[in-house]
């Protein structure tokens, strides 16, 4: 790989990361929202240090090079050319293609399903969870948001929560044991962190494994004399599929 090479490999690495920032958005499916103000900079310099590199190669072409050791080329006296970087660094390539022609999209049911770990339960708000309405149209609610309050139910406070419509949106999960489960994934700063915010979903059919779906249902209790876990479940009145939302993670 020639250094006129590395350049413009640079710049096309700066490239990628600002057109999955300000084009697409598709950075969200790897990172949280906020590492946009990262993200931005650091292409740009990217790219900066890679158009200089491009121009500094370029007015050496145009005369200076060839005088390094007074023989016409940039090889050593052992025959080294020192122009050159190793051809393994081509593989640096990889990830660029992948950016731009074949985009990972965001996780979803395969790493929720082999995801063992059960879903902690959210910290409430410092003020506690405030009361829901009672009556009326189902509640639109986070995924963390129902999980907390379906554990705050489960050890001591059921009224909270019974008898009250509510409204989840997230991708369709199989479950090996058999159903479906309504999921949306947690980041704590990117994709490789992520951990599923699952809720069973009884009573309605299940739509295609990772389908983006609103599911309408009540928080449903876990069987009397039964300890609290990381099992929550929601008996759905209505399922519908929309749209995958611009940020997949909570």
């Amino acid at each position: 790989m020639t250094r006129s090479a590395q350049n413009l490999l640079l710049v096309l690495i700066g490239g990628a990361v600002l057109w999955i920032t300000l084009a697409s958005g598709e950075y969200v499916n790897y990172v949280k929202p906020g590492f946009r103000y990262l993200l931005v900079p650091a292409g740009g310099v990217l790219v900066l240090l890679g158009a200089a590199g491009l121009r500094r190669e370029w007015r050496d072409t145009d005369g200076h090079r060839d005088e390094e050791d007074g023989h016409g080329d940039s090889a050593d006296a052992h025959g080294h050319d020192h122009s050159r970087g190793p051809r393994v660094a081509w593989l640096l390539c990889l990830p660029v293609l992948a950016i731009f022609v074949i985009a990972p999209p965001a996780l979803g049911s395969f790493t929720a399903s082999r995801d063992g770990r059960p879903a902690p339960p959210p910290a409430p708000p410092a003020q506690g969870f405030g009361a829901l309405p009672r009556g009326g149209a189902p509640i639109p609610m986070t995924m963390g948001e129902f999980i907390g309050r379906s554990y705050e139910a489960q050890t001591g406070a059921p009224a909270s929560l019974a008898g009250v419509p509510v409204r989840l949106t997230g991708f369709v999960t199989p479950r090996k044991s058999g159903g479906w489960q309504v999921t949306r994934l947690k980041m704590a700063c990117c994709a490789g962190d992520a951990i599923p915010f699952p809720v069973i979903v009884r009573g309605l059919p299940q739509p295609p494994a990772d389908a983006w779906v609103q599911v309408d249902g009540t928080w449903r209790p876990p069987a009397p004399g039964t300890a609290a876990t990381g099992v929550h479940e929601l008996h759905g009145s209505a399922v519908r599929r929309v749209a995958k939302p611009r940020n997949p993670y909570e």
